[in-house]
């Protein structure tokens, strides 16, 4: 078994301690010996998740959780020690795969490997680049038709690149002139602040849309833009009602307009489209530069002070789209 020395018998980890309360909490190192198929990391970097864990979880909107509750979903780590089974990663490489905290430590299976030269604050954002995934690889509308990725956050700026590798004629729209100028520095050409329903440039001419905002009426512009049998799927979780919206008129626009409304969920990938077949394409686009991640996306801090940082993602007062917890900082 390979094996670096650990720094200290003590890891980190950010804990939602009670409803919109985030603490850097300390917690005892596992010391019992990997299981021949396990590795141990140690975090370099971690990013939020600014809809499932804020409005989803930080919020008790709609995860009721028991607390102390870890979070995160996605983080970079330095592999430390590697058991006798694993192949394919080794103790040094970075691996994308895991939550907030300073050690990561679970089956080798479940990490995926960093292409080397890749920064970790880029192979990061491989994790949110896969959630719109599954929806391409579902839609029954190819390119080279229009797309439209409506909500500009983390999801939809990686979905409306990703549309645009897949090979769709991409249109990205959002009300924030920030969080458009932010897609215009990572590529993306067409940009509006709302969907042009009435524009006869874009109006039944859509053949497939993508609401990554969770915004009902985002959902029934996309609805009413897109062409008799386009295609709208739903990647963005609406969490909240955001509207007064009637269903009646979104079942309307479904009904008289042909549309293929359905889930863009990423939990569901087709057969042979796997996460880690998915994070792999998404890192090695990364890599190549075809996907970009410029450090306008985020704001890089020391994960020292969580709740300054999910007050601020929950308030609106981030200019970039999220925050990147950098470990190192520790």
């Amino acid at each position: 078994m390979k094996k670096m020395n650990l720094p200290s018998k003590k890891e980190f980890a950010i804990q939602f301690t009670a409803k919109e309360q985030a603490e850097l909490v300390s917690l005892d190192l596992d010391g019992s010996a990997l299981k021949p198929d396990e590795i141990s990391a140690r975090t370099v970097v971690s990013l939020v998740s600014s809809g499932t864990e804020v409005v989803g979880s930080y919020t008790g909107t709609h995860y009721q959780a028991s607390y102390p509750c870890n979070v995160g979903y996605a983080s970079v780590s330095r592999v430390e020690e590697a058991g006798q089974e694993v192949t394919g990663l080794a103790v040094g490489d970075l691996v994308l795969g895991g939550g907030h905290r300073s050690v990561q430590r679970g089956k080798a299976s479940s990490f995926v490997k960093v292409p080397a030269g890749l920064a970790p604050e880029q192979a990061v954002f491989a994790r949110i680049a896969k959630i719109s995934m599954p929806a391409f690889v579902r839609a029954g509308v190819r390119p080279p038709e229009l797309l439209v990725v409506t909500g500009l956050g983390p999801v939809g700026m990686m979905a409306a690149q990703v549309g645009h590798l897949y090979g769709y004629r991409t249109l990205a729209c959002d009300p924030s002139a920030k969080r458009r100028e932010i897609a215009r520095r990572h590529g993306i050409a067409e940009l509006a602040e709302t969907v042009p329903v009435r524009d006869p440039a874009y109006a039944k001419r859509v053949g497939f849309g993508l609401d990554c905002s969770g915004h009902e009426q985002a959902v029934l512009d996309l609805c009413d833009v897109v062409r008799p049998w386009g295609e709208v799927a739903i990647v963005g979780v609406p969490w909240v009602p955001r509207t007064s919206l009637l269903a009646q008129k979104l079942l309307h626009s479904v009904f008289y307009n042909f549309v293929g409304l359905k889930s863009g969920w990423e939990g569901r990938p087709p057969e042979g489209h796997g996460e880690v077949l998915e994070h792999e394409m998404a890192l090695r686009w990364l890599a190549e530069g075809r996907l970009k991640v410029e450090p306008c996306a985020y704001r890089k801090v020391s994960p020292a002070d969580p709740q300054t940082q999910y007050q601020d993602l929950l308030r609106g007062k981030v200019d970039e789209l999220t925050v990147l917890f950098d470990w190192r900082q520790l």
